[in-house]
């Protein structure tokens, strides 16, 4: 249901080993939007994705999804309830093929017919990945592996999609498509949060962002607010 907070981080701590990178961050994300997270490297963005999904434990905070208490679960029982996690560095199983690559990621999906409609949707919004379904993913440029990698964390028809630095080293055509696939996502229902290295593009198509800064929220508000900030333009934006 739009305006419906699907997930709600507060006062979240964490980080690795004994070091915090996370010093008590606030977010949510709302059903229907696209929130963007932006800020300099080493500013606890891709450990907020960690640590939501599960991979780490905070050692402070809550995190709620979908109104239930997902604080510190494993990231199987996250992934089970709804919530896809798309790493960055478009990781793919390069042996398998694109239509394998895409069945794994429904594992958890015991009903074939759900599957295939999966999978369906997927080829709408990917359609080369129907082209090239027999082809092995490793032999695939860079931005069709992260087409795969988006495409296999769609496969469980998922509540909210984060994404982490889904544009890293792509070209700059495929910059703009994975970007353009972002909207159509939206648009198609899905609710979508991006950590993203291209803070520009990242706020362009955003209803909200967020901008960390060594762990802590430094600025928070609506996605065009913020690209015209000009405190936010001149620290993060290069302008």
């Amino acid at each position: 249901m739009p305006g419906a907070k699907l997930l709600v981080a507060d006062g979240v701590t964490a980080g690795y080993g004994k070091i915090d990178i996370l010093h008590g961050i606030s977010l949510y994300v709302d059903a229907g939007e696209i929130v963007s997270i932006i800020g300099p490297n080493g500013a606890g963005k891709s450990t907020a994705f960690k640590t939501i999904v599960g991979f780490l434990h905070p050692r402070g905070g809550t995190i709620r999804f979908n109104g239930e208490d997902i604080t510190g679960l494993r990231p199987d029982l996250v992934l089970r309830r709804g919530l896809a996690y798309v790493p960055q560095g478009r990781i793919v199983f390069p042996q398998m093929t694109v239509l394998e690559n895409l069945e794994m990621g429904a594992y958890i999906e015991r009903d074939r017919a759900r599957v295939t409609q999966a999978l369906e949707q997927v080829y709408a919004l990917f359609p080369i990945l129907r082209e090239r379904r027999r082809q092995k993913a490793g032999t695939m440029s860079g931005g069709e592996q992260q087409m795969v990698a988006i495409g296999r964390a769609l496969m469980t028809s998922p509540t909210l999609i984060l994404l982490d630095e889904p544009s890293l080293g792509l070209s700059p055509k495929f910059v703009t498509m994975i970007f353009e696939k972002l909207v159509e996502m939206k648009d198609a229902g899905f609710t979508l949060m991006l950590v993203e290295q291209n803070a520009a593009r990242a706020l362009a198509i955003a209803d909200r962002g967020y901008v960390l800064e060594l762990g802590r929220n430094r600025f928070e508000g609506a996605g065009p607010r913020l690209l015209a900030d000009p405190e936010v333009k001149r620290l993060y934006l290069g302008g």
